[in-house]
């Protein structure tokens, strides 16, 4: 399946479960969904929340291997907030359809704006902790 990361879940974010999912990660290639990034505070630390919106939302684009069940997994991992769903990304090879998990409850207080729509990037300039974990997973 492709499935198209923009947080917790790219390798880069070396959290539990992307290195889980990084076992199952085919190729993965840069790309932009379009939408607008917010950051979600947690007292655990930070997460993203992709929203419908005009602008463009960085990530990867990653071709996935998954066993049975597997797929419930990640759907557990993200929760009720999120939805999985289909967007068109723009990658080196042009567009292409993939899932995603999209934001779908009320924004909670102190949400924050991502700038450019590279949530990692924010998270490295301003030294704010990534969330590493989520639901118990």
């Amino acid at each position: 399946m492709r499935l198209f990361l923009y947080g917790t879940l790219m390798g880069a974010a070396d959290t539990p479960m992307s290195r889980w999912l990084g076992e199952r990660v085919a190729s993965a290639v840069p790309a932009s969904a379009p939408g607008r990034m917010l950051a979600i505070p947690s007292p655990s630390g930070w997460f993203p929340a992709l929203l419908p919106g005009s602008g463009r939302v960085r990530g990867m684009l990653a071709e996935i291997g998954l066993a049975p069940g597997e797929l419930a997994r990640l759907d557990r991992y993200e929760g009720r907030e999120y939805r999985r769903g289909t967007v068109r990304v723009r990658g080196a090879k042009g567009l292409a359809t993939a899932q995603a998990y999209l934001w779908r409850a009320p924004l909670p207080a102190g949400a924050l704006p991502v700038p450019g729509g590279d949530f990692l990037a924010l998270l490295a300039a301003t030294g704010a902790p990534i969330l590493k974990s989520r639901n118990g997973t």
